[in-house]
């Protein structure tokens, strides 16, 4: 198994989901689609949900975040203000920044990401052990990463665990 296979399965599995809301969407939310929020979750007003999406427990989404679907969000995790989030994976303990943009990526538990981090999606050839792989994909980053802000991680970047990128960088590759 790949990384960006953690994706394929997500998304598979989210297909499955029915919505329910365990903590708090304030007045001015958006929510289409099958989403299922955590105890404790609080969705702050002008943020656009569209499922399928689960949010875990103790969450704080917004103001004004976007989150599309098949995404997965896990305990615990802020995501500031005018942030996306699509087709990804983001573990427990997460921060992410203000004005980031994350499509098509893995984040692990414990990353803290400054603002305006951006993980777009792309075409991207992946070396796993020799083999080249051409896939459709973000970055995948590992256990508590972090990233100060305007940090730019370009398609297919794999950041091994406890990677620390000081800010305004352009990460390509993989960093052990």
């Amino acid at each position: 198994a790949y990384p960006w296979d953690i994706l394929n399965l997500n998304a598979a599995v989210l297909r499955e989901i029915q919505g329910s809301v365990g903590g708090t969407v304030e007045a001015g939310v958006t929510l289409k689609g099958h989403v299922c929020l955590g105890n404790g979750t609080v969705v702050r007003s002008g943020s656009y949900i569209v499922g399928p999406v689960v949010i875990g427990s103790g969450c704080d989404i917004g103001p004004n975040v976007c989150l599309f679907p098949a995404t997965s969000i896990g305990d615990n995790v802020v995501i500031a203000s005018f942030t996306e989030v699509k087709n990804s994976v983001i573990g427990d303990d997460v921060s992410l920044g203000p004005g980031s943009l994350v499509h098509d990526s893995v984040i692990d538990r414990g990353c803290v990401l400054g603002g305006h981090f951006s993980a777009a999606s792309g075409d991207s050839d992946v070396k796993v052990d020799e083999e080249y792989h051409q896939v459709r994909v973000g970055a995948m980053l590992g256990e508590s990463c972090r990233a100060g802000s305007g940090v730019v991680a370009q398609p297919g970047v794999i950041m091994g665990n406890y990677c620390h990128v000081p800010p305004l960088k352009l990460v390509s590759g993989r960093l052990p």
